[in-house]
C-alpha cells in the first residue's frame, strides 16, 4: 500500500507577497502584481510589463554569510525554502538529515548568470576570474546551496522541463514519498526575470503586446488575450510522509494524491491531437489519485493568456468533464501572477492548498470578454466554496503537459 505525501509547510517568494499569507491576501483580493519592470533596460522595445519580486531581505532568512555570491534566483530558493522549513515547525536534525531530499523545479535556473560567466572568460580570459563568480552560475546551484544551508543528505534533484518543472518536481516528489524512499522532501519551484529569458519570449512574439497590439495585461480565456507576462518567484513545500507528519504532531495543509504527465510535441500542429494529449493528462492524473471527474471541486487552469493554449485547455477540459465541465469553478493565478514558466506549477499548488483551507476560490482578473470557444466558468469575483479537490494543470509551449490533483486532509 502507498504512502501518503501530505504538505505541511509553505514558502512563498512571490511578485504578490512575502509570505504565504501575504501572498493569498493579495491573491483573494484580485490585485495585480503586474506593472512596467524596473530590473530591466526595456527602452528600446515594445513590451515593459513583468511581475518582479519586490520587498524580499534575503539576510532575514539566510543570515549575511555568503550572501553576496549568491544570484537572485538562489535567494529567491533559499528564502522560500527557509520559509516552508519554519511554516512546518521542522528541525532537519542530524538523524533526519539523512531521509530528507530536495527536488526543485526550473526551467532555466541560472541561465543570465551562466552566460554572463562564459562571456566573461571569452572577453577577460579564465586567469582573471574570481573563483567564486562560478559559485552560482550552474543549473543545480540553488538546490545545492539549499541542501547545504539545511544539512540535507538524502538526494538533490533539479528538475527541467519547461514550464512544467514545478509541476514535475512536485509530482516526483510525490512517488518518492509515496514508495518510501524518503520521509521529508523540500519541493517547489522557482525562476527570474532576467534579459535573456525576456528576449527568448519576446523574439518568438509570446509576451502580451508583441505583436504590437492589444494590451500588456494577462487575460486567460478573454477574446481579447494575445500572450503572456513575464513573471518570476520561489514556491516551496514541505512535503512528508502521512505518518511521519503524524508523528510529530505537524499541521498538515493537504495531501497531493495525483501526478500525471505526457509529452506532445510542440511541432504537433493538430490542435485536436494536443486536446487529446491534454484529456489524457488530466485524466492519468485523476485515475492516480484514485478519484473520478465528478470528485473535482476547482480547476487550476494553466491559463497564461495564450491565444492557443488557452483554447487547447478549455477544449480539453470541455471534453474530459462534459457538460459539468462549465460548472465546475475555474480560477488562473496567473491573470494576477503572470506566466513565471517552471515554477508556475508551484505558485499554483500553494494557491490550491490554501483554497481548501480557507474555503475561497481567488477572482480570476481581467476575464471580462469571454471566449465563447473557451466556454468554462471562469471565477472572475472571489467565490466561497468549500474545495475538497484541486485538478492543477500545467501545460508547456513546448509539449510537456502535467497535472497533479491536491486532496483536503482528513
Amino acid at each position: 500500500m502507498k504512502k501518503k505525501a501530505v504538505i505541511t509547510g509553505i514558502g512563498v517568494v512571490s511578485p504578490l507577497g512575502i509570505g504565504h499569507q501575504d501572498f493569498w491576501n493579495n491573491l483573494v483580493s484580485g490585485n495585480s502584481a503586474i506593472a512596467p519592470m524596473e530590473c530591466l533596460d526595456l527602452s528600446k522595445y515594445e513590451c515593459k510589463n513583468g511581475a518582479e519580486v519586490k520587498g524580499l531581505n534575503p539576510e532575514e532568512y539566510l543570515g549575511r554569510k555568503g550572501l553576496r555570491y549568491l544570484n537572485k534566483g538562489t535567494k529567491f530558493l533559499g528564502s522560500g525554502a527557509k520559509l516552508a522549513v519554519d511554516d512546518a515547525n521542522l528541525e532537519i536534525d542530524e538523524e533526519l538529515s539523512n531521509h530528507t531530499g530536495i527536488i526543485i523545479g526550473s526551467s532555466l535556473g541560472n541561465f543570465s548568470q551562466t552566460t554572463d560567466y562564459f562571456h566573461d572568460i571569452v572577453r577577460d580570459g579564465p586567469s582573471d576570474l574570481s573563483p567564486m563568480q562560478s559559485y552560482d552560475v550552474a543549473l543545480n546551484s540553488s538546490i545545492n546551496y539549499v541542501s547545504v544551508f539545511f544539512k540535507m543528505k538524502g538526494f538533490a534533484r533539479t528538475i527541467s522541463s519547461g514550464f512544467t518543472s514545478g509541476t514535475d518536481a512536485i509530482g516526483n516528489a510525490i512517488k518518492l514519498i509515496q514508495n518510501g524512499k524518503a520521509k521529508v522532501i523540500i519541493t517547489g519551484g522557482v525562476e527570474q526575470i532576467s534579459l535573456d529569458l525576456y528576449m527568448i519570449f519576446y523574439l518568438r512574439k509570446m509576451l502580451a503586446g508583441s505583436d504590437g497590439a492589444g494590451s500588456e495585461i494577462s487575460m486567460p480565456f478573454d477574446k481579447r488575450r494575445n500572450g503572456f507576462i513575464m513573471s518570476e518567484g520561489s514556491y516551496v513545500f514541505v512535503m512528508e510522509d502521512y505518518d511521519h507528519a503524524l508523528s510529530r504532531g505537524a499541521r498538515i495543509y493537504g495531501e497531493i494524491s495525483g501526478y500525471g504527465s505526457l509529452f506532445t510535441g510542440s511541432r504537433n500542429s493538430d490542435i485536436g491531437k494536443r486536446v487529446e494529449k491534454a484529456v489524457n493528462t488530466m485524466k492519468s492524473c485523476i485515475d492516480d489519485a484514485g478519484i473520478c471527474t465528478d470528485d473535482i471541486d476547482l480547476i487550476s487552469a494553466n491559463g497564461n493568456s495564450g491565444k492557443l493554449s488557452d483554447l487547447i485547455e478549455a477544449k480539453a477540459i470541455n471534453k474530459l468533464f462534459g457538460e459539468s465541465g462549465t460548472e465546475i469553478p475555474v480560477h488562473s493565478v496567473k491573470s494576477t501572477l503572470g506566466e513565471s514558466y517552471g515554477a508556475s506549477g508551484a505558485a499554483q499548488t500553494a494557491s490550491a492548498l490554501l483554497s481548501i483551507n480557507n474555503g475561497l476560490v481567488p477572482p480570476t482578473i481581467n476575464c471580462e470578454e469571454k471566449d465563447p470557444e473557451c466556454s468554462l466558468n471562469i471565477v472572475n469575483k472571489k467565490l466561497e466554496k468549500e474545495i475538497n479537490t484541486v485538478l492543477i494543470n500545467s501545460f508547456d509551449l513546448s509539449g510537456n503537459n502535467s497535472c497533479l490533483v491536491v486532496k483536503k486532509y482528513e
